[in-house]
């Protein structure tokens, strides 16, 4: 079994994610998995066609296996920043607001300045209430990148909210 054969499964699964066929892939990545145990990069990306089938299908154990992918990823990388990202997406689906911010924290300690971190991390600041830090993470998303129209929709309501509650 050598890295050509593992590659060549892990650009299969690319393949097949990209294509949307997540079941082919998560085969795939299985196999190059079974090849090479320590790749973070493949737990991730197998992580993300579990994601994928689970929101298609409404399929819970479909992203409690992803959120187990992207736990191994970060097991083995500690600073994988796309899998804290991942991972802090999934635990805002799942209404579990504090460890995503955890996880969007740490993307943004290891350099993310992606601004869906920031708009993603205010939305779960606000659905706890936290409205002021929710704010100022969706106005420095906005700052990252002006073009985002619904960020500017959740900013409006995210102030409308605040001044409801005074």
């Amino acid at each position: 079994m050598s890295k050509n054969e593992a590659l060549e499964y892990i650009n299969s699964g690319t393949r097949n994610l990209n294509q949307e066929n997540f079941d082919q892939a998560i085969a795939d990545y299985t196999k190059a998995i079974k090849l090479n145990p320590n790749d973070a990069e493949v737990f991730y990306t197998r992580g993300l066609a579990y994601y994928g089938i689970g929101v298609m299908r409404d399929d819970n154990s479909s992203i409690d296996r992803a959120l187990g992918d992207y736990n191994q990823a970060l097991k083995l990388n500690p600073d994988y920043v796309a899998a804290y990202i991942a991972r802090g997406g999934v635990y805002f689906s799942k209404d579990e607001n504090d460890r995503a911010i955890e996880d969007f924290n740490h993307a943004i300690q290891l350099g993310s300045s992606d601004c869906d971190v920031y708009s993603t991390r205010g939305g779960a600041y606000i659905m706890k209430g936290e409205f002021d830090r929710g704010i100022k993470d969706l106005e420095t998303s906005l700052r990252i990148n002006p073009d985002q129209p619904d960020i500017r929709k959740n900013l409006e309501m995210a102030r409308f909210m605040q001044n409801a509650e005074k």
